[in-house]
C-alpha cells in the first residue's frame, strides 16, 4: 500500500475525500434512472499526499482503495519508472532503465497485466482462504452485464474504474454519437421515403419498363436527389455543430468528474523519450536529457514528405482505377458480345447498346470494390509506416506522441478514403465529355447517365460508391476483432493440449503456485491487442463521420448505416476487450484529444463539400433551387456559383450561431469546480466534504 500510495502523490493523482452524506437525486435523474447502469457516487477530491492520507476514503481498506484500473496504472508507472542501472550511463541518452528497455533487450519476453478473477466478496488477496458462504463476486461479468445491455446507458464509471480514463472518453464520445445519430437517422429515412415517392412521381414507369435494365437503374437514382435533398444536407450541417457542441460539454463534466482536469499540464516524459543533450531544469534545477528542438523539427520535415509521398500513390491509386473503368468500358470486357444469328440492323444495335450499358454497370461495381481495396491495402501499409515514424520523431510526451501518430494516419486515411469520392463528384463529368485519355477516343470515364440535355450525370455513380464504401469499411474491423480472435482462439485451445509447460514455477506453496500458474497461462494466451486500443477505433468512426458530413447528401440513408455499425460494434468492443484479448494497462486522459479538432475540421469541409455537391453534382437540383419559372422567364435562375456560394454562407452563419449559444462547459459544473476550489483549501483543516452530484455519479447527456 505504501509504495502505490507514494507512487500516486509522484504522479499527482486525485483521490476521494471522505464523504460526510448523500446528496438528493435531481429531476433528470430520476427521469433517467432506468436507462442508468451505474451507481457511483462521486466525492470532492484532492491531491493525494501519504501523509495525510487519513483524510481519503477508503484508506481502511489498503487493498481497495485503488481501483482496479489505478492499481495496474500505478504499477505500470512504477516498474517503467524504476532505473535498473547501478550506475549512469550517458552514452544513449536514455534517463530511466526500466520495463520498457528491459524488454527491448530480451531481459524479458512479454509483459502484460491480468484480469481480474472471481473474488468472495472484496477478496483481500489472492489464494487467501475466506469463508464458503460469502458471495462469489466476478468484475468482469459485472461489468459485461450491465454493459451489454443495449438501451441503457453505458457503464462509463465501470469502464473507467477497470480500463482507465482514455477507454472511458471513447465509450463516452461513441455513446453520444450514436444517441445523436438517432435524429439525422430519421430525417434521412424520411428523405429517401419521400425521394421514392419524388421518383415515382418523375419516371414514367411504362417508358421505364420498356427501356433497358441499366437505364431504368440509373433512372432510380431520383431517389437520392429530390426537392428534400438541400433541407437535408442543411441539417447534416447543423447536425455536426450540435454533436460536437454538445460532446465538449459531455467530456468537461466527465473530466470534471473523474478528476483529470490538469492531466496534460502534470503530464510525466515518455519512459522510451530520450535526450541528445542535458540541460539542467529550471523548476527543480536538476540535470536533465533533453531533445533539441531543431531535431525534432528536421525529423517531423522528413515525415511530412513521406506522408506526401504517400498521397501520392493514393492519387496514383485512384487513377489507375479510373483507366481500368475506362478501359473496360471502351473494350466491353465484363459482357460477352451478343449473339446476332438472325436479327436484323435495328436489333443488333439495340443489342450492342445493351451490352455497352451492362458492361458501364458492372464496371462501375467492379471499380468501386477495387477503389475500395486498394484504400484498405495502403491503409494497412501506411499505418506501420506512421507508428515507425513517430517513434523515431521521439515526443517527450504521450500526449504529443499521440496526437502526431494521428495527425499522419488522418491525413493519410482523409485522402485515401475520399479522394475517390471527390473526383467523382466534382471531375468525373468533365473527363466523360472529353475527347478521350491518351489519344483515344473510346477510353472515356464515362458517368453511364445522361440527363434531359444529354450531358453527363455522374450523382448515380458517386451514390454508389459512398453506398459501397459505407458498407464494405467495417468489413475488416469485423473480421480483425470477430473472425480472426476466434480462429487464434480455437488454434490457441489446440496447441495447450501439449503445451502445457510454458511457465516456470515461482517461489511459493504447491497449490498456490498451481493456481498463479494456470491464471498466468490463462492470460497469456489470450489475444495481445493494439498498444492502443482507441487509436483505430476512433480512425474508423471518424473516417465514417466524414463520409456522412461530406457525402451523406447524396446518399440520405447514410446515418442508418453508420447507427447500425457502431451499436453492434461498441458491443463487440466492450466483450472482446473483457474476455478475448489481454486486458489494456490502464492509462489515463482528459479527453478525446485532438480527435475533437478532427471533427470540427470534418464539420467545416463538410459544408464546402455539401454546397458544391448542391450546385455542381446534383444535377436534378436544378429544378428546386434554380430552375426557371418558364423558357422566358429566368429571373430566378441562379449560376451553380451563386447556389453555393449562398448555401455555405447560411450554413457556416447558422453554425457559428449553434456554437455561440450553447456553452462548452456546463453551469452546474462550472459552479461546482468553483465550490469545490474553495472547499479543497479548507478541506486540510476542516475535514471531509462531499461532492454535489446525482446517485447515478455524473452529469447525463442532454441533446
Amino acid at each position: 500500500m505504501s509504495c502505490l500510495g507514494q507512487a500516486a502523490e509522484r504522479a499527482r493523482l486525485s483521490m476521494p475525500m471522505k464523504k460526510i452524506e448523500d446528496e438528493d437525486e435531481g429531476l433528470w435523474d430520476r427521469l433517467t434512472g432506468f436507462f442508468e447502469t451505474d451507481q457511483e457516487v462521486d466525492f470532492i477530491s484532492a491531491p493525494f499526499r501519504w501523509d495525510k492520507k487519513e483524510l481519503f476514503a477508503g484508506i481502511e481498506d489498503p487493498d481497495t482503495f485503488f481501483r482496479s484500473s489505478l492499481r495496474s496504472f500505478l504499477t505500470h508507472h512504477i516498474l517503467i519508472r524504476t532505473d535498473v542501472s547501478k550506475k549512469k550511463d550517458t552514452s544513449d541518452g536514455i534517463n530511466i532503465r526500466g520495463l520498457n528497455y528491459l524488454k527491448l533487450k530480451g531481459v524479458y519476453t512479454d509483459v502484460f497485466i491480468l484480469h481480474d478473477r472471481p473474488s468472495t466478496l472484496h477478496r483481500r488477496k489472492a489464494f487467501k482462504e475466506v469463508d464458503e458462504d460469502l458471495k462469489v463476486v466476478d468484475p468482469r461479468t459485472e461489468l459485461w452485464d450491465s454493459w451489454k445491455l443495449w438501451y441503457k446507458f453505458q457503464p462509463l464509471w465501470k469502464i473507467r474504474n477497470y480500463f482507465g480514463e482514455k477507454i472511458a472518453f471513447y465509450f463516452a464520445w461513441i455513446e453520444l454519437y450514436i444517441m445523436t445519430l438517432i435524429l439525422p437517422t430519421i430525417f434521412g429515412i424520411v428523405v429517401f421515403a419521400y425521394g421514392i415517392r419524388f421518383a415515382g412521381n418523375e419516371i414514367d414507369l411504362e417508358k421505364a419498363a420498356n427501356e433497358s435494365l441499366t437505364t431504368a437503374l440509373y433512372s432510380a437514382f431520383t431517389v437520392f436527389n429530390n426537392p428534400a435533398t438541400p433541407w437535408f444536407s442543411l441539417a447534416l450541417c447543423i447536425w455536426g455543430t450540435l454533436f460536437v457542441e454538445q460532446w465538449k460539454r459531455r467530456s468537461n463534466s466527465l473530466k470534471y468528474e473523474w478528476d483529470v482536469s490538469n492531466f496534460e499540464q502534470l503530464e510525466p516524459d515518455r519512459p522510451q523519450f530520450y535526450g541528445s543533450k542535458t540541460r539542467k531544469n529550471p523548476i527543480t534545477e536538476e540535470e536533465e536529457w533533453y531533445y533539441p528542438f531543431y531535431r525534432l523539427y528536421l525529423k517531423i520535415s522528413f515525415s511530412v514528405l513521406t506522408i506526401l509521398f504517400m498521397v501520392l500513390l493514393v492519387i496514383a491509386s485512384t487513377l489507375g482505377v479510373i483507366v481500368f473503368r475506362a478501359a473496360f468500358n471502351a473494350g466491353n470486357y465484363l459482357v460477352a458480345p451478343p449473339d446476332t444469328t438472325g436479327m436484323n440492323e435495328a436489333e443488333i444495335k439495340a443489342a450492342n447498346i445493351t451490352r455497352e450499358e451492362t458492361n458501364a454497370l458492372y464496371t462501375s461495381i467492379v471499380s468501386s470494390v477495387l477503389n475500395a481495396v486498394a484504400i484498405m491495402l495502403l491503409g494497412f501499409v501506411y499505418e506501420k509506416l506512421a507508428y515507425h515514424l513517430t517513434n523515431w520523431e521521439n515526443h517527450r510526451t504521450q500526449t504529443a506522441y499521440d496526437d502526431a501518430l494521428i495527425i499522419k494516419l488522418f491525413a493519410f486515411q482523409f485522402v485515401n478514403n475520399y479522394a475517390s469520392l471527390i473526383y467523382i463528384a466534382f471531375f468525373k463529368e468533365g473527363v466523360s465529355g472529353s475527347e478521350g485519355m491518351f489519344g483515344n477516343s473510346d477510353w472515356k470515364d464515362t458517368c453511364g447517365y445522361t440527363d434531359s440535355s444529354g450531358a453527363p450525370l455522374c450523382y448515380p455513380m458517386l451514390v454508389l460508391q459512398v453506398a459501397v464504401l459505407l458498407i464494405m469499411k467495417p468489413m475488416p474491423k469485423f473480421f480483425k476483432d470477430v473472425i480472426i480472435p476466434f480462429l487464434l482462439h480455437f488454434w490457441a485451445k489446440f496447441r495447450s493440449r501439449d503445451n502445457n509447460d510454458n511457465v516456470e514455477a515461482v517461489n511459493a506453496g504447491p497449490e498456490k503456485t498451481k493456481e498463479l500458474i494456470d491464471i498466468i497461462e490463462e492470460d497469456r494466451k489470450l489475444i495481445a491487442g493494439d498498444t492502443d486500443f482507441t487509436l483505430s477505433e476512433y480512425t474508423e468512426k471518424c473516417i465514417m463521420y466524414g463520409i456522412i458530413m461530406l457525402f451523406g447528401t447524396v446518399f440520405p440513408l447514410a446515418p442508418l448505416v453508420a447507427l447500425i455499425c457502431n451499436m453492434v460494434d461498441v458491443r463487440v468492443d466492450g466483450y472482446r476487450i473483457l474476455w478475448k484479448n489481454r486486458r489494456y494497462i490502464a492509462q489515463r486522459a482528459e479527453d478525446i484529444g485532438i480527435w475533437q479538432y478532427i471533427l470540427e475540421l470534418l464539420n467545416m469541409v463538410g459544408v464546402v463539400v455539401n454546397s458544391l455537391i448542391l450546385a455542381f453534382t446534383l444535377k436534378g437540383s436544378e429544378s428546386i433551387i434554380y430552375k426557371p419559372v418558364s423558357d422566358s422567364d429566368s429571373s430566378n435562375q441562379y449560376e451553380p456559383w451563386m447556389v453555393a456560394f449562398a448555401f455555405e454562407h447560411v450554413c457556416f452563419a447558422l453554425k457559428f450561431i449553434v456554437s455561440y449559444i450553447i456553452p462548452d462547459v456546463p453551469s452546474d459544473v462550472q459552479f461546482k469546480m468553483r465550490k469545490e476550489q474553495f472547499q479543497v483549501n479548507q478541506l486540510f483543516e476542516k475535514g471531509p466534504l462531499k461532492k454535489e452530484t446525482g446517485a447515478n455519479g455524473g452529469a447525463n447527456p442532454t441533446v
